[in-house]
């Protein structure tokens, strides 16, 4: 029986046929043939374009900004600060909270007094064409005063140095799943007290590295105030989420807002929150009553949009003599960057539920710990927490293995969920409704030898 078979089986009334057929792509023709709209392919009569002025550093205060030379260069309309848009510009918010009592510290689209991390904008220069905005933009004089900063998760985590000195800490939340706690199975420290007297006991700490999603297409933003909605055009993932934290803080009723995602060039996540630069363009076109437009730089987008994953994972493995798993912790120290971005703490937590995997573990606990430090912010990519948690579950699966002296694939088929055990209520409390990990096995043994 195949696994397209087994799947009717199962669920008769679905629809059949989808696994192991070609689906015939819709998108190319316009893909090849030019007729896409990009958001930086978008003209309005009398468009401004935009440039941020960044801070080089990682932690300072801003001292003074003198943008007169800036103001005086060509083609040049104005040069705008933080302390000159902080009314209208809102603010960059969390949608995911991940305990009552986490920490977030404000995240300004242009900072009025302080940077948190290299790349953070302090002003935003106004002009006739981007590359005149952009040259403006390099005429600013910006005078900060360097603090220290932290830059290792780890040191974040003793808090010897502060990302953010207001809070007191860079200890942004903890979060925990037990599954004795929750009735979904035992006492993970127990299983793991008796797999050292006479069982398995595997511990091992693995770094998930910072990475960047690096679409293809740079973020842009298109602001049109002058009809009877403002209207955004945005290359986002989530054009109705950004209407949301629009109207939530910057006053304007969202029935006022229309925002618009045309054709984007990839996303991966990177395009998943909405940024300081989409906020920055539409209080500037607000200021001055012009449609604005800001598109980032390749540059721009590996110094200030956000990054993805930085974990550092502790798991402990608890087996009998012959391999059967009995008991996983998890311990996980995230790094969420200089904020918490509008999923990014809740990003460790999706792994809760993955890190079991396919596995008959009797106990489980996750825990998790978010950390500011003074790098460009985290947020979802790729997964978003499970492809981390998925990584280092199978790593863990093979040195087990390795310790009983089997081949890996057979410590696997010993600990997963037997085809007759579906649907299967797992240690973490998610129910999986199917599978067959049996025939797809034989299939890939049959394939591959």
């Amino acid at each position: 029986m195949t696994i397209t078979e087994d799947r009717e089986a199962q669920a008769p009334d679905a629809p059949a046929g989808e696994v192991g057929k070609a689906r015939r792509r819709k998108e190319d023709q316009r893909l090849i043939t030019g007729r896409t709209r990009w958001t930086d392919n978008i003209q309005l009569p009398g468009m401004l374009h935009l440039a941020m002025v960044r801070s080089p550093f990682a932690h300072a205060t801003i001292s003074s900004i003198d943008a007169a030379e800036a103001k005086g260069a060509p083609g040049v309309i104005g040069v705008f600060t933080g302390e000159d848009l902080k009314d209208i510009q809102g603010v960059n918010i969390t949608a995911w909270p991940v305990s009552p009592d986490q920490k977030t510290p404000d995240h300004l689209p242009v900072a009025v007094s302080h940077v948190a991390h290299a790349g953070e904008i302090v002003a935003v220069v106004v002009a006739r064409s981007s590359a005149e905005a952009r040259d403006a933009a390099e005429l600013v004089d910006v005078d900060y005063d360097e603090l220290p900063a932290v830059l290792d998760l780890k040191a974040a985590a003793t808090d010897e140095v502060l990302a953010h000195p207001d809070l007191g800490t860079n200890k942004s939340a903890t979060w925990q799943l037990d599954s004795a706690g929750q009735g979904s199975g035992g006492d993970v420290d127990e299983a793991i007290a008796k797999a050292r007297d006479g069982g398995i006991v595997i511990e091992r700490e693995y770094r998930q590295q910072r990475l960047i999603p690096a679409f293809m297409e740079p973020r842009s933003t298109v602001v049109d105030p002058t009809g009877e909605q403002v209207t955004m055009w945005s290359a986002t993932q989530i054009p109705h989420v950004l209407r949301f934290c629009i109207a939530a803080t910057t006053g304007l009723p969202e029935s006022k807002i229309r925002v618009i995602a045309p054709d984007v060039g990839g996303g991966f996540g990177g395009k998943l929150q909405t940024t300081p630069e989409e906020f920055a363009t539409l209080a500037v076109a607000r200021k001055l009553g012009k449609p604005c437009k800001f598109t980032e730089t390749r540059s721009e987008t590996m110094v200030s949009g956000h990054h993805g994953r930085d974990q550092w994972q502790k798991l402990t493995l608890s087996a009998e003599k012959d391999g059967t798993v009995t008991g996983l912790k998890v311990e996980l120290m995230a790094d969420l960057g200089a904020y918490a971005a509008i999923v990014g703490g809740g990003v460790p937590v999706l792994g809760a539920w993955m890190f079991n995997s396919i596995y008959k573990f009797g106990a489980y606990q996750f825990n998790t710990t978010n950390y500011y430090t003074n790098k460009t912010w985290v947020d979802a990519y790729r997964g978003a927490g499970r492809p981390e948690a998925t990584y280092a579950i199978e790593r863990l699966m093979d040195e087990l293995a390795v310790e009983v002296g089997v081949d890996p694939l057979e410590i696997r088929e010993k600990n997963w969920i037997k085809h007759e055990e579906f649907p299967f209520t797992t240690v973490a409390g998610m129910t999986y409704d199917s599978g067959n990990y049996e025939a797809a096995t034989a299939k890939a043994r049959e394939l591959f030898g």
